[in-house]
């Protein structure tokens, strides 16, 4: 079996009008769930295909399940050299959480670009969303198509770590704001939260850094399949209840 998603569908595509001649690319893109000109792109090799595009039209092919789940996780498992890091200038920019929450909301099911529809699913002034929605645009993140509709460009992008910052305390902050106020108002079907206290070795935390980022990344890769209906957060907090003396 060849792993190359773009030749997949150029060869499902293919198959498909041998026994249909009347169907259009249009009709195709319809049961991917993508833009008609991205999809022309694709079939025409003017455009590669990235893995949040892939995530989204991996599903909706004619290939059995575990074809499915070897070109997700062995052409495009997720990376995070592969993944753009961010200046503190340019994240101070879009540091309020509901920048990358637009970017992942743009990947779901009937995104619609507008202000208001925006401000609806995300909970934020209507002011706001229209703010962030110019501001991502100007930065790129965001590409309109041949149709008009905003698509997020599929660029990984990663904060810088372990650094003093007022943005990043910002933007954490905000976090855990957002997570206390999903404690208090959402059902527990629909969100986790567990702590554990424990007595630790100080010298072992760079290596659960470590383990943390990698639990984020295989996390993310199997909330990713299939369709996308919502935008969730991720929040892991290890933090010390003890203190030395001496500070």
């Amino acid at each position: 079996m060849d792993f190359n998603i773009q030749k997949i569908i150029i060869d499902e595509f293919k198959s498909i009008k041998v026994q249909n001649p009347a169907y259009s690319i249009r009709a195709y893109a319809k049961k991917l769930n993508i833009p008609v000109s991205a999809l022309s792109n694709f079939l025409n090799g003017k455009r590669s295909i990235t893995r949040k595009m892939a995530l989204k039209i991996i599903p909706k092919l004619n290939i059995a399940p575990d074809i499915k789940t070897k070109l997700l996780f062995k052409q495009f498992k997720s990376d995070d050299d592969s993944k753009q890091t961010l200046t503190l200038d340019y994240f101070a920019t879009i540091s309020d959480w509901y920048y990358f929450a637009i970017l992942s909301l743009a990947e779901t099911d009937n995104f619609k670009a507008t202000p208001k529809w925006v401000a609806k699913r995300l909970n934020i002034p209507l002011k706001t969303a229209e703010h962030a929605i110019s501001i991502l645009i100007k930065l790129r993140m965001l590409e309109m198509d041949a149709s008009g509709s905003y698509f997020p460009t599929g660029i990984q992008f990663k904060t810088p770590t372990d650094i003093a910052s007022h943005c990043l305390k910002k933007h954490t902050l905000q976090t855990l704001e957002l997570a206390k106020k999903s404690l208090v108002n959402d059902p527990i079907e629909k969100r986790d939260f567990s702590t554990t206290t424990m007595a630790i070795n100080p010298g072992n935390l760079p290596e659960a850094k470590k383990m943390i980022a990698q639990f984020r990344k295989k996390l993310s890769n199997k909330l990713e399949l299939g369709d996308k209906k919502e935008v969730y957060k991720l929040s892991i907090q290890l933090f010390p209840l003890s203190r030395n003396t001496d500070e």
